[in-house]
């Protein structure tokens, strides 16, 4: 099948479960929207100069996909998809947030991005996220969509993305603070506490085994070679006799 159908030459397309409506219907200016993010987001991740960022950016962009998938099932417009965003999602965001809020000194007011390039792609795909918000709250208001986790993802997406643009804006030695103060924030959450203990005990398992293969290995005492020799001659009478 080719990428051109044809079938929206009429001004009319067609949502996940077949559907069709005009292509000013506010699901479909709030899948443009929503794609319209996606996009800056892209541009962010490929400029971004953090690691992190990029993988974190990634991860949304997967999270966006399944809004998309959402919000093309109207409400009562057939079986909803079998992915969708929930409070795991709305925590992951919020875990960032407050990460980083915590490792950043944000501005107390308001902030005009544009001494890096990340960080202006960044500020620009969060206006873009803040406008999916708003056609989603219109279709939220006209009772198109059901799952309230998706106007919360959002809206705490806006928020990630206003404070990995002021990570962003950042030089490489305050990012590398940073960076050692997200390492302190995670020592103190138990679950990284739990599995660091989890992973460390492990690790000090396999070298034990090693260690103790080693010792065993070399406490092995081998026949010595004499002794095995002189076996040899004692047993050459008994072969002679038993030739004649």
């Amino acid at each position: 099948m080719g990428i051109s159908t044809k079938k929206g030459d009429s001004g009319y397309t067609s949502l996940l479960r077949g559907e069709r409506v005009p292509k000013y219907h506010p699901i479909t200016e709030a899948l443009g929207a929503l794609d319209e993010a996606n996009s800056f987001l892209g541009l962010a991740r490929a400029s971004s100069k953090e690691k992190r960022t990029k993988r974190i950016i990634l991860q949304i962009q997967k999270h966006l996909f399944i809004i998309g998938g959402e919000l093309s099932v109207p409400k009562g417009k057939g079986k909803p998809p079998k992915n969708i965003v929930s409070e795991k999602e709305v925590k992951w965001l919020e875990k960032f947030i407050e990460e980083l809020e915590e490792a950043l000194s944000l501005p107390p007011g308001f902030v005009a991005f544009g001494q890096q390039e990340g960080s202006s792609h960044l500020d620009v795909a969060r206006t873009s996220v803040r406008k999916t918000e708003r056609l989603v709250v219109k279709l939220k208001s006209d009772n198109m969509i059901e799952n309230r986790y998706i106007l919360k993802y959002l809206n705490r997406l806006s928020d990630l993305l206003f404070v990995l643009a002021c990570l962003e804006e950042k030089d490489e030695k305050d990012r590398q603070k940073v960076s050692r103060a997200l390492f302190r924030f995670q020592l103190s959450d138990p679950m990284f506490r739990k599995w660091t203990f989890v992973i460390g005990a492990l690790i000090m398992a396999l070298i034990l085994t090693v260690l103790l293969l080693f010792f065993f290995h070399g406490n092995t005492q081998k026949v010595p070679t004499s002794q095995t020799n002189g076996h040899m001659k004692q047993m050459e009478p008994m072969h002679q006799q038993i030739d004649k």
